[in-house]
């Protein structure tokens, strides 16, 4: 189209493009007819679709998107042609997922693996690094699981899908606090006795100069021992 064709005022134009307004009626069956057989594909993945996505789940789901879209609002683009690829779609996913029961390996490859943040009260540092994971989106996911400082956890995983699990202590250990910092004096108890690295949480005896025997840091905090009562 040419700039000299755009006309601001042309609302035949800016509602139906260059299609004439009776398209909207083949929109509506498109619409319909590939929604239904979207439904269908999304029903035979399983029931792991209505859960957490794992990595090529979420790619599945994308793909979908890209396929439906032109067939519904594209009067040059055939329907079948929609239905096929969906179809084809849902038998490489299906033949994906057989194919983890064979190769451990493959299914590691292609959906990762967990990975322990988490070692009795201990950031694993080199992890979060590797995994891209910031201590403060590791600290927000633990928030959410009600753990109010790292002596509460003994394994911290996170899963290959992107959840926390964790497993805390049976019997309460001292920790680095992960919450806010305006926030500790009012609901946490400190050691003043202990020292926690502020980067991995390691707490030792350790004189506050010294650099931490785990990660090689210097900065070193109170640990937390308990709750406040009434809290």
């Amino acid at each position: 189209m040419d700039k000299d064709d755009i006309d601001i005022t042309d609302w035949n134009r800016i509602l139906f493009g260059e299609s004439p307004p009776e398209i909207l009626i083949e929109v509506i069956l498109r619409s319909i007819i590939l929604y239904a057989a979207l439904l269908l594909v999304v029903r035979l993945l399983g029931k792991r679709t209505n859960s957490i996505l794992t990595i090529t789940e979420r790619a599945v789901f994308i793909t979908l998107g890209a396929i439906v879209a032109m067939p519904m609002h594209g009067p040059s683009h055939g329907i079948a042609i929609g239905v096929i690829v969906l179809l084809t779609v849902l038998f490489l996913q299906r033949t994906l997922t057989r194919s983890f029961f064979i190769s451990r390996k493959w299914e590691d490859i292609m959906q990762g693996r967990l990975t322990i943040l988490v070692k009795n009260g201990i950031i694993a540092v080199k992890e979060l690094e590797k995994h891209y994971f910031s201590r403060q989106q590791l600290f927000e996911l633990l928030r959410e699981k009600e753990i109010r400082h790292l002596g509460q956890v003994k394994r911290a995983y996170i899963e290959a899908s992107g959840t926390l699990s964790i497993y805390k202590q049976k019997e309460v250990q001292l920790g680095l606090s992960i919450l806010p910092v305006k926030d500790i004096e009012s609901i946490i108890i400190e050691d003043e006795n202990h020292s926690a690295c502020a980067w991995c949480g390691n707490v030792t005896l350790t004189d506050e100069f010294a650099r931490c025997a785990v990660c090689g840091h210097d900065h070193w905090v109170k640990p937390s021992k308990e709750f406040v009562k009434d809290e």
